[in-house]
C-alpha cells in the first residue's frame, strides 16, 4: 500500500508541474533563437520572419522595418489570414520568403511552397492583406461550371 501511495504523489506531483510549464517555454521560446522557424532578409529595408512562441498557438509571419539596431513590425499575419481558398497553405509549411514589391502603401510577398505558391499585398499602414493571389487550378475548374 505504500509504495502505491508514493507511486500516487509522484504522479500528482508530475502532473502538476505540466500545466505551469507552458508560461515558461513561452517564455523561452520568446527570449531566445528557439521560436524562430524561419528568418530572411528581404532586403536592406525589411526582414520577414515566421515565429511560434508558444505551444498553445499556432506560428505567425511577421514583417519587420529595419532601423538600424530598432526594428519596428509592420504587420503580423496568421495562418487564418490567408486560408481563404487553399486549406493546405499554412505559414508553418512555407519554404521560403520572397520579396516581390513594394509601394508607399503597400508591400507584396510570395510564401514559397514548391506547389502552388501563395502571394500577399499587405497595407503598410494598417497591417491588413489588401489581396491574395488566386489559386488558377481552382478557378479553371469553377469556370466550367455552369456550360453545357
Amino acid at each position: 500500500m505504500a509504495k502505491l501511495l508514493l507511486l500516487a504523489l509522484l504522479l500528482t506531483l508530475v502532473f502538476s508541474i505540466i500545466p505551469m510549464m507552458i508560461p515558461f517555454y513561452a517564455i523561452l521560446l520568446s527570449t531566445t533563437p528557439l521560436g524562430l522557424m524561419a528568418n530572411k532578409n528581404l532586403n536592406e529595408k525589411y526582414r520577414a520572419q515566421i515565429v511560434e512562441y508558444s505551444a498553445m498557438t499556432p506560428p505567425w509571419l511577421e514583417v519587420m522595418e529595419k532601423n538600424g539596431l530598432i526594428e519596428k513590425r509592420i504587420f503580423k499575419c496568421t495562418d487564418s489570414q490567408i486560408m481563404s481558398d487553399n486549406f493546405d497553405i499554412k505559414i508553418r509549411t512555407a519554404k521560403d520568403i520572397i520579396f516581390k514589391s513594394e509601394t508607399d502603401s503597400t508591400l507584396t510577398l510570395t510564401l514559397f511552397y514548391g506547389g502552388p505558391n501563395k502571394t500577399l499585398t499587405f497595407n503598410k499602414k494598417t497591417g491588413k492583406i489588401i489581396d491574395q493571389n488566386p489559386n488558377l487550378s481552382k478557378l479553371n475548374k469553377n469556370q466550367n461550371y455552369g456550360r453545357n
